[in-house]
């Protein structure tokens, strides 16, 4: 067992039981010459952390190389270090703790689609050229000499045209795929979801279709946990997901009550019961996830009639 500490510029490699952590360049090179040492020392089941995207290239070369991949996320490797009363952190003991949790988890992360992964990167270039549009707004909002403003004006012209060609070829891309233009196809069945949040299901919840009932609403972080201790009850809360698709659920929730009456009847019931319009919100965030998981599991394009809580 082993875990790896991925850096941009480094791998630190730590081999449970031993303790033993050796150090690889985060290359091409870097990466056989891992797979080799691995494979020496009888690995065959590694961890790493998810580090914004760093580990993919990695991630993908292990696994074509046979070897089983998990992949953890930052707060799990951080409160297994915290039951273990491991305080002090540094890229080797970053990597023991990891070949640690490994070891103690049963699931495996798949190997990820090619297409996915470009598609993948498209889509944060899209969401980050969003972004930097409603930071340039907002700075525009609070200049008053004209000549900036219009230079602002300019640089925002820009980040649209440069949104608008992003996304096309996001599009395009998703519909040169067989698999994946039937899986868009009907997702834009579901109300309130656009052409964006379509793809952006797509490309950041591949799983969608192969899940139970609540695991879509889990996944994505609209599924309420309890909060119970003996006899006291607390409210349920919802906690971690995926927070990029969420963002997006969000819009397709607000739309799906404005303009769907199964929605819209949905979030009325739950209004006259006297429930928060953030609770109703999420309620609904919730349902359209669940329906997007039915529809692909099912291959038919939604209709109002579909139950899904």
């Amino acid at each position: 067992m082993a875990g790896i500490d991925v850096a941009k510029a480094h791998l630190d490699v730590g081999l449970l039981g031993s303790g033993e952590v050796r150090r690889f360049e985060h290359d091409e090179a870097g990466f056989r010459a891992l797979g080799d040492w691995l494979r020496s020392q009888g690995v065959t089941r590694v961890g790493l952390e998810a580090t914004g995207g760093y580990e993919r290239q990695l991630m993908q070369h292990l696994q074509s190389s046979g070897f089983t991949v998990i992949r953890h996320q930052p707060l799990e490797v951080r409160l297994f270090a915290r039951l273990q009363r491991v305080r002090a952190k540094n890229d080797r003991i970053d990597a023991l703790v990891i070949a640690a949790i490994t070891a103690r988890t049963t699931t495996t992360s798949r190997p990820p689609s090619p297409a996915l992964l470009e598609l993948a990167e498209w889509l944060t270039a899209y969401e980050q050229v969003t972004d930097q549009i409603a930071r340039l707004k907002t700075a525009c909002e609070h200049v008053h000499l004209d000549a900036l403003k219009r230079h602002y004006e300019v640089l925002i012209r820009h980040c649209k045209d440069s949104k608008t060609r992003i996304l096309g070829d996001i599009l395009a891309r998703i519909r040169i795929c067989p698999e994946l233009c039937q899986r868009y196809e009907l997702l834009r069945s579901l109300p309130g979801v656009g052409e964006v949040v379509a793809a952006v299901l797509v490309v950041r919840m591949p799983e969608l279709g192969d899940l139970s009932r609540g695991q879509a609403a889990s996944l994505i972080g609209v599924a309420p946990f309890d909060r119970d201790s003996g006899s006291q009850k607390g409210s349920r809360r919802i906690s971690g997901g995926r927070e990029r698709p969420r963002r997006f659920l969000y819009i397709a929730a607000l739309t799906a009550k404005r303009n769907s009456q199964t929605f819209a009847s949905f979030a009325a019931r739950l209004k006259d019961a006297g429930k928060p319009p953030k609770l109703v919100n999420v309620a609904v965030m919730r349902k359209l996830i669940e329906a997007a998981n039915i529809i692909l599991k099912r291959q038919t394009p939604w209709k109002p009639e579909m139950q899904t809580t």
